[in-house]
């Protein structure tokens, strides 16, 4: 493995890492909206601000989270066997 691919994977990774994180303070501010609707009975009657609704998207944007977390760890983990592998072959 190249010194440019290390340079292009890490790249990747940053930006990656600036998306995850993106993502888990968006999360955050939707818990916030939900407790203040827990708090103040603010829930809507209709099937896109009920409570229901809200624990859906909540999960739904902590699954997304989950994935592109595991992806972030694969894409490490296959760079780290490369590295290993081409150590190897220089040997």
């Amino acid at each position: 493995m190249s010194v440019e691919r290390i340079r292009e994977l890490t790249s990747l990774l940053n930006v990656g890492l600036a998306d995850y994180d993106q993502q888990q303070k968006i999360l955050q501010e939707e818990r916030l909206k939900f407790i203040r609707l827990s708090i103040t009975n603010g829930f809507g009657e209709d099937e896109n601000s009920s409570r229901e609704a809200w624990l859906l998207h909540l999960k739904q944007l902590e699954d997304s989270l989950i994935v592109r977390l595991e992806a972030m760890r694969r894409a490490i983990l296959e760079a780290a066997r490369d590295l290993e592998g081409n150590r190897k072959e220089g040997s």
